[in-house]
């Protein structure tokens, strides 16, 4: 059967190949896309992973990959599972030259962070051993230093300090949605998972996966919505159900798949983005691309066009501002940085490279 799979998941690609080169043939999903969505363009980082035979062939070594998954983690609040990373230290060090040491653990910190809860503790849910995910959590604080800001740093003439990490991408980008859809997707089908992808049971990635798998089966925070999307069909139909409507659009972040070091930004533009709710949706380091999203309350979104003060970058970001983080576990890394509290001043973050976030536009948004 995973002969089978992988056979599938290549004869595809070979298609997904021939078709970009003569630039006649659609991928299903694409189809779909043009179908649902016929005013909204397919954002850059989605329309690389419907074609990762082309756009990640020089893909990156997964040290330095693993920062792009830290940021996820942290903007769920959650604590990365991983290993000691380069910022373990406190020290700020160079984008470029980093130590090779423990880097994949940072890939989940920032969806952890985000979540404001701690990674989980005590042996995992699967049967057989896995690598350990102790860590120092001040590469956390290192990490989520560039994540989050307060609201009123959202002007025009203000600056804000932010952290771009190298551009993570599942190995397969997104399956058709037939193909994901044949792949057991659950903690408790874990095993089998492995078997259909050809992955040994005791390795790292086998690790990374039950991580995600984790995240996945969290309960949603009061008040929200939460699903996982293994297709850009799940994607975009999650996000619909969620937000009650087909007229959805998304936003995403214009940033360098290269990152990009920590350094202070001058906020040059800001354009509040008109909607009456948001999901937001974060990828998760899996063999294929998983996207975990959630529909949260009280939230603003921006557009922010931003220069960097020392290396003159330009990009445009997008961001998300939470009002009410009334119900947000009090241990959460954003209070800490920011100096605020549960109930307190807005936690706002941007969206890094690949994620994104969809906009109710039926109805505008009545001020807060």
């Amino acid at each position: 059967m995973a002969r089978l799979l992988h056979s599938a998941i290549i004869s595809t690609f070979v298609l997904l190949v021939v078709g970009q080169r003569s630039n006649a043939v659609l991928t299903e999903a694409e189809v779909f896309w043009r179908t649902v969505l016929p005013d909204s363009p397919l954002p850059d980082p989605i329309l690389k992973l419907l074609h990762p035979e082309t756009s990640f062939v020089n893909k990156p070594k997964d040290d330095t990959v693993a920062e792009a998954y830290s940021l996820t983690w942290l903007m769920w609040g959650l604590r990365s599972p991983s290993g000691q990373t380069k910022h373990s230290n406190g020290a700020e060090t160079s984008f470029v030259n980093k130590p090779k040491d423990g880097m994949a653990a940072e890939a989940f910190s920032l969806t952890w962070l985000m979540w404001g809860l701690r990674s989980p503790s005590g042996p995992t849910k699967h049967s057989s051993p896995r690598p350990s995910h102790g860590r120092d959590h001040s590469s956390d604080e290192y990490l989520a230093q560039g994540l989050f800001f307060h609201e009123e740093l959202v002007q025009v003439g203000k600056t804000i300090t932010l952290y771009f990490p190298l551009a993570a991408s599942a190995p397969l980008g997104l399956l058709p949605r037939h193909v994901a859809d044949s792949i057991p997707f659950s903690t408790s089908s874990l095993p089998s998972a492995l078997a259909r992808l050809g992955i040994s049971n005791n390795s790292v990635q086998a690790a990374n996966m039950e991580e995600t798998l984790y995240m996945c089966d969290l309960p949603p925070k009061a008040g929200e919505a939460k699903f996982c999307a293994t297709s850009l069909e799940a994607l975009v139909e999650g996000s619909m159900a969620a937000l009650g409507t087909r007229n959805i659009r998304p936003m995403t972040s214009d940033l360098p798949r290269s990152g990009a070091p920590k350094q202070t930004y001058i906020v040059r533009a800001v354009h509040p983005v008109d909607g009456s709710s948001f999901v937001s949706c974060h990828d998760h380091n899996y063999p294929y691309t998983v996207y975990m999203c959630h529909n949260t309350p009280s939230t603003r979104a921006y557009m922010l066009e931003l220069e960097g003060a020392r290396s003159g970058l330009v990009v445009t970001v997008a961001a998300i501002c939470h009002a009410d983080t009334s119900l947000w576990n009090s241990e959460h890394v954003s209070f800490k940085i920011l100096g605020t509290k549960p109930g307190g001043a807005p936690i706002c973050h941007y969206l890094p490279y690949g994620h994104n976030v969809w906009v109710n536009m039926e109805a505008n948004r009545s001020s807060s």
